[in-house]
């Protein structure tokens, strides 16, 4: 029996494992796992343990849909999680030996963000408090129904009454408008249930993290005006009360993370669009980097549909506290990394990496590392790694005008054991395309990184119309991870063309924060000449057929190469920006983000002059412009000026709106959504074809 090609319903079949936690001995692993559900048109997240060696496996089964966040108590008898069973988002705890399940909290907000205390006696999490009011809960005597009933209500009189803002930044993509809660710590005897509150104040606090000694709890928090997306400042208050310190503020930082011997403080920040480690005492005082030898940025940046949400990470540390690991992006490939504390030793040493993107990990302070990750012919699977100083690799720079290994960097350390069964079905049925790696010169002689995936049951001697497919960010990258909508279009007989063009992550500082200021310059020509290039090297690419599309940045970059070429058969523009002037005032992330991204040029000219809008006259190419009804990032409003525009003129082009959906409807928007994204992007692009291709060249029917 022959497999199939790709559809778009295959959505209901994958299985997305992430946020690994080893158990304090190392024997046991618990790891979430997510599906999408036909029935509700909703996600489901359940918690599945395993022994490390991988010979069992077994759901922890709990009522709720969204059972997340496991941690291991210091003794390794009881995982707490977070679940929406009853009353909304609250703790609960799992006796590992008997299964038994009970819900610890009852926060009328609930709770997410939780720690165990090194003696296993409280959990601190972060709670939604009025900042008129304490923390609040439902009371004991009332029922699941009746507390249902509450929650629905405090949603109705929100959505339904005015609302007053005076802060710079008061909505959030996927969230909404800001409620007037405020997210503060709290400390939970486990024993009781009973709770104290260790924060208050005006300003949000995320990301705790407690000392080995159990006397300080860390956090990162946003001054007024601040934006959780662009970090804050390191804080620290005591577990028994009291005031807090102010630890670091120079550059934005987030993720704080104590050492084991409680002498330091690691965390990440956020300088010109990369992420680096700095290390500071952990009462305070001067910051030193660790990852100065390391030039691309501390974080997963790379882009595909197969993630379902991302977890954050924060630095993890060794058990003698002598190095810090950490997750890199470099070239496409998510790699992780260790970085010494000894000053006179700042070798960067890669200990896990290859052609893969890793979503999450955890590490046992020794040799032993649960990863989840994804490659390009796998969605995702969770494994052990065993790492000795033979599988590692000392970094090495590249000059950003020294071509790209096309050569497959094969996973290393060699040795993992498998400990999920994810995808494994759905991949025996499936026809699944592995792209080509190419590299091409660029403006300023810089090599540019590119991908190819051919068409699926592609003919020799046959030539094929292309789609090239432009990622979001700018600082996201392609890289080696499994893509559904490639592998969609390259069922229906696309070759999809790929690349990582300047402003890119992944590729050095230099290059990352080349877009800044020069949007549609250029990074356009990168994106054409990695075009280019790709139709002399590969003869099956029918250069006089090639569509494009984008999302984000790439709805931009899609609308900036509509209004400045013709050479497009169709073009779908996702979640797109037209108008720098109202972006600026209308996006989630702005102003910073447009300050950032134009250097502080942000007048009305220069806005202007960066925006397709300004060029809509000169669009000739069929377009689709498909857009989130509730996309704060990239506002609605953005499509519907291009739209407007075009359609007045008489132009080819199509409007389509998501209801409720959000700018990440590619990767966690309603699965039904997501279904019918797809099939909106393709149906337009067929029917623009110029020579359709030709009947059973790609099908999608399971032959025997």
């Amino acid at each position: 029996m022959s497999n199939r090609t790709t559809i778009p319903e295959d959505l209901y079949k994958f299985e997305w494992p992430s946020s690994p936690t080893l158990s304090p001995d190392g024997q046991l692993a618990i790891y979430e796992k997510t599906i999408a559900c036909l029935e509700n048109n909703n996600y489901e997240t359940q918690l599945y343990l395993t022994d490390t060696k991988g010979n069992s496996r077994r759901i922890l089964k709990n009522s709720g849909t969204s059972n997340v966040e496991p941690i291991w108590s210091p003794d390794g008898k009881t995982v707490a999680f977070v679940s929406n069973a009853v009353y909304g988002r609250q703790v609960w705890l799992l006796n590992i030996k008997d299964d038994e399940t009970y819900c610890l909290t009852r926060f009328r907000h609930g709770i997410s963000s939780i720690i165990w205390s090194p003696n296993g006696k409280k959990i601190y999490g972060v709670v939604p408090v009025d900042a008129e009011k304490e923390a609040e809960v439902f009371t004991e005597n009332q029922s699941v129904d009746d507390a249902n009933n509450e929650i629905l209500q405090i949603h109705k009189e929100w959505d339904e009454s005015a609302k007053r803002f005076n802060r710079l930044y008061y909505k959030n993509d996927g969230i909404g408008l800001q409620t007037s809660l405020i997210r503060q710590i709290v400390a939970i005897d486990v024993s009781t249930g009973a709770f104290e509150q260790l924060t208050r104040g005006t300003n949000d606090v995320f990301e705790p993290t407690v000392s080995a000694d159990g006397r300080y709890i860390a956090f990162s928090s946003n001054r007024e005006n601040e934006i959780k997306q662009f970090c804050g400042q390191i804080y620290r208050v005591p577990t028994s009360g009291g005031e807090v310190d102010l630890l670091y503020d120079h550059l934005p930082s987030s993720s704080p993370s104590y050492s084991p011997d409680g002498k330091w403080l690691a965390f990440f920040v956020t300088e010109s669009c990369q992420k680096r480690l700095l290390v500071i005492n952990a009462n305070g005082g001067e910051a030193r980097c660790l990852s100065e030898q390391y030039p691309d940025t501390l974080c997963d940046m790379n882009f595909t549909d197969m993630r379902y949400l991302k977890s954050p990470l924060r630095p993890q540390w060794s058990k003698n506290s002598q190095y810090v690991y950490a997750l890199g992006t470099r070239e496409g490939r998510n790699e992780i990394i260790r970085l010494s504390m000894d000053p006179f030793q700042n070798q960067v040493v890669v200990i896990i990496g290859g052609d893969r993107t890793i979503f999450h990990y955890a590490y046992d302070g020794d040799k032993t590392f649960v990863v989840a990750y994804s490659t390009v012919n796998h969605p995702g699977k969770i494994a052990v790694i065993k790492v000795d100083e033979s599988d590692t690799i000392e970094f090495q720079h590249r000059d950003p005008k020294e071509e790209f290994s096309i050569t497959s960097v094969p996973l290393f350390p060699e040795v993992e054991v498998r400990l999920d069964d994810c995808n494994d079905q759905l991949l025996t049925e499936l026809i699944v395309v592995e792209p080509e790696t190419f590299s091409y010169q660029s403006e300023d002689d810089w090599q540019i990184q590119g991908f190819v995936l051919k068409p699926a049951n592609m003919e020799a001697g046959r030539k094929y119309p292309v789609l090239l497919d432009i990622h979001g960010g700018p600082h996201s990258s392609y890289g080696f991870s499994y893509f559904h909508q490639m592998q969609l279009f390259a069922a229906h007989g696309y070759a999809v063309i790929y690349i990582n063009p300047r402003g890119s992550s992944g590729f050095g500082k230099e290059f990352t924060n080349a877009v800044h200021g020069d949007y549609g310059g250029k990074d356009m020509t990168d994106i054409l000449n990695g075009l280019d290039k790709a139709l002399r090297q590969f003869d099956y690419l029918d250069g006089n057929q090639v569509a494009v599309n984008g999302i984000s940045y790439g709805g931009f970059m899609v609308n900036w190469l509509v209004t400045h070429t013709n050479r497009f058969f169709a073009a779908v523009s996702e979640g797109c920006i037209s108008n720098w002037v109202s972006m600026y005032g209308t996006s989630d992330i702005s102003p910073l983000f447009v300050e950032q991204e134009f250097q502080g040029k942000t007048d009305f000219e220069t806005l202007l002059k960066f925006s397709p809008l300004s060029y809509v006259d000169q669009v000739k190419t069929p377009l689709m412009l498909l857009h989130s009804e509730n996309d704060l990032r990239c506002p609605i409003e953005q499509a519907e000026q291009f739209y407007s525009h075009i359609k007045r003129r008489g132009g080819e082009v199509e409007f389509v709106r998501m209801p409720n959906a959000s700018h990440g409807l590619l990767a966690y928007g309603e699965p039904r959504l997501r279904v019918e994204r797809l099939n909106a992007m393709i149906n337009f692009i067929n029917t623009r074809l110029l020579e359709p291709i030709k009947a059973g060249a790609c099908t999608n029917e399971r032959g025997s």
